[in-house]
């Protein structure tokens, strides 16, 4: 009985375990990991091979893009600084696509 119990203990560890990964590492997040060099750099015109990735994951993962910015802790769990994410999502023409799905702050409860 004991030992049903550790292998069923073991289990449930390693299926949490197994869906943190994948919730932690979002599909679209490699088209946002091909601009890391320019995260932080603001005077430099960003290439294609960063802005291409991009605008084909807004294409084809709006959602998977809307979760990450929704999200500004996902976002800084993967280095990839809030700020530095929207300009370079300006920087290569999608930001108003992006803008789109990002939710506003809920509003502050008043006393």
């Amino acid at each position: 009985m004991a030992q049903k119990m550790l292998m069923m203990a073991v289990l449930v560890i390693l299926g949490t375990m197994m869906a943190t990964v994948t919730v932690a590492s979002p599909a679209c997040l490699q088209s946002l990991m091909s601009c890391a060099p320019y995260f932080n750099n603001t005077d430099v015109t960003l290439p294609d091979d960063c802005c291409n990735p991009l605008q084909q994951a807004v294409a084809t993962e709006l959602i998977c893009l809307c979760s990450l910015f929704n999200l500004p802790s996902l976002l800084s769990s993967f280095d990839i600084p809030y700020v530095g994410a929207i300009r370079i999502a300006s920087q290569c023409g999608v930001v108003d696509i992006i803008s789109d799905c990002i939710s506003a702050p809920s509003p502050a409860p008043t006393p």
